[in-house]
Formats: C-alpha cells, structure tokens, sequence
C-alpha cells in the first residue's frame, strides 16, 4: 500500500534504515517524477506516517549505520528470508534432481521411485487414471514437480518459478504460495496423467504456468498493483512456447513435453487468482522493484 509520496530530491535511504530496524516490509521506488514508498501492511499506514512527518521534523532522530560488505552469500541469505516459500521450493527441485537425472536414461533410484506419479520401478502395467485415483498415494500428485530430465529443463524451470513466485510470495504471502503450489502441482500432475496415461513426466513447468496465470490474472484485476507487472516479453514469450508445444512439432525431435500439465496450471493459476484479496492471509514479504 502507498503511504508517502515525495519528490526525486529527498533521501529516503535513512527512513528506509530505520524503518527495516522496525521490521516494516516495503520499498522505494520512481513514478512520474516522484519517489514512492509503498508498505506490505496496510495496517502499519498510520505508524509509517507519523514516523515520516517526525523524522522531517526533527522530532525523531535515526542514527546511520554502516552497512555491511553485500557479499553473494549474504544476499542468497537475504533472499532466502525474504521467499522462505520460494526457496524451500526450488531447494527441493535442486536436492532431487541427481535422483531423478538418470531416469533420461531408463535408470529408477530408489528415490525417483518415490517422486514419480507411479512407481517406476514395478513390473506392473500403469493403471488408469481412476485406479491412480483409488490407489490413493497423494503424495506422488504432488511429488512429480521435483522431477526434472536434464541441467536445462531444471534451470528454465527454476528460472521461470523464481521470477513468477517472488511476486506471489509478496502478494499472497509465503503460506499463500505453498499453497497455491501445491494446488498447482495436484491438478498439473493429474491433468497430464488424465490426457496421457505415460507415467514418466514431471518438472516445475506446471507450476510456472499456474504462477503465469495467476499474476496475469491479478494484474488484470489489479493493474495498479506493482508486484503483478511482468517485464515486457516475459508473459509473450511463455504464452508463445506454450502454443508452439501444443502443436507437437517437439516430438520429432524426440522431445516430448507435459502440455496437460502446462495448460492444466495456467487455468488453475488464474483461477486462483479470483478469490484472492489484497491483504488477505499472513503479512506479504518485501519484494525488491519488480519491473
């Protein structure tokens, strides 16, 4: 939420400082030749405020504090506290992919076997998706977003999910996105066995499109909410590959690709996105200047 505006020519850096110290998420930022300061809670308005008009009176009196050298470890540490939700999610995908890697070559770890839809390793033939359904391992509808075929399909995945979920997480907040990922990654997996019965599938893909569809769902309902303006090209691009994998011109190349699972969480992502409420939920994290 807004809560001052002010010109180019006043340094905020200080409040900004002091205002961290008081564990009050926000950020700054330029709009229309002003300097905006928008807050996470909207219940602290009134307590930003009237610290802001104190400081520029001189009531209120913050002393500067050196910062400490940002290192690449201290920043992987700052982002990880602020998307606690999004780092436990691409950490998972990480750790479990040396497991999963060799099943590109028809090799089942004991791990894989537990990840995937269905167990791998069994002689039995793959049931139908009603007695996937009766079967009930609730688990392995979830577990599949953390298998991944190839450094390239975990890296585009991570990539798209680390861009698209930080805006979720300040939005929604962290519990809201564990959720909304497990929503996701439940109607994406299913979604695929239900169009192909092939048990062999899996990645974050699913996921990325449901967290596509939601933020481009809230930036239609709220347009003026910055954290669901996507950089020029992104949202394009996805919508584009999404469409291209449809037509099946990857099998050729031997590449087949989960489109239940994609199209199955970008409707689900946007549907999601009808029912949330700004504000609702536990506090929404900083975010640093989505673009």
């Amino acid at each position: 939420m807004r809560v001052i505006e002010t010109t180019l020519d006043e340094d905020l850096s200080l409040f900004s400082g002091y205002l961290r110290q008081q564990g009050i998420r926000h950020r700054i930022f330029e709009e229309r030749g002003q300097q905006v300061l928008e807050i996470a809670d909207g219940s602290q308005c009134e307590v930003v405020r009237v610290a802001y008009r104190s400081w520029r009176s001189g009531n209120l009196k913050i002393r500067t504090v050196a910062p400490a050298e940002s290192t690449g470890l201290k920043r992987s540490v700052l982002a990880v506290a602020r998307y606690p939700a999004l780092a436990t999610v691409v950490l998972l995908a990480l750790l479990a992919f040396p497991f999963t890697w060799p099943l590109v070559d028809g090799r089942v770890t004991l791990i894989a076997s537990w990840l995937t839809v269905i167990d791998l390793s069994s002689p039995t033939p793959a049931p139908t998706f009603m007695q996937l359904l009766r079967e009930f391992q609730p688990w392995r509808w979830v577990t599949p977003i953390f298998v991944h075929y190839g450094v390239v399909h975990l890296a585009f995945n991570c990539a798209v999910v680390l861009e698209l979920g930080r805006r979720v997480e300040f939005g929604l907040s962290s519990r809201g996105l564990l959720i909304l990922v497990l929503v996701l990654a439940v109607v994406s997996n299913l979604g695929q066995y239900a169009v192909l019965p092939n048990p062999n599938f899996g990645g974050l893909s699913g996921v990325a499109y449901g967290l596509l569809g939601f933020v481009l769902a809230r930036n239609r309902l709220a347009p003026d909410e910055r954290c669901w303006q996507l950089p020029a090209g992104l949202a394009g691009s996805l919508l584009f590959f999404l469409v291209l994998f449809t037509t099946g011109i990857t099998e050729s190349f031997g590449l087949h690709v989960a489109n239940g699972a994609h199209w199955g969480g970008l409707f689900t992502g946007a549907f999601c996105a009808l029912f949330h409420k700004r504000g609702s939920g536990s506090k929404p994290r900083d975010v640093e200047g989505p673009s």
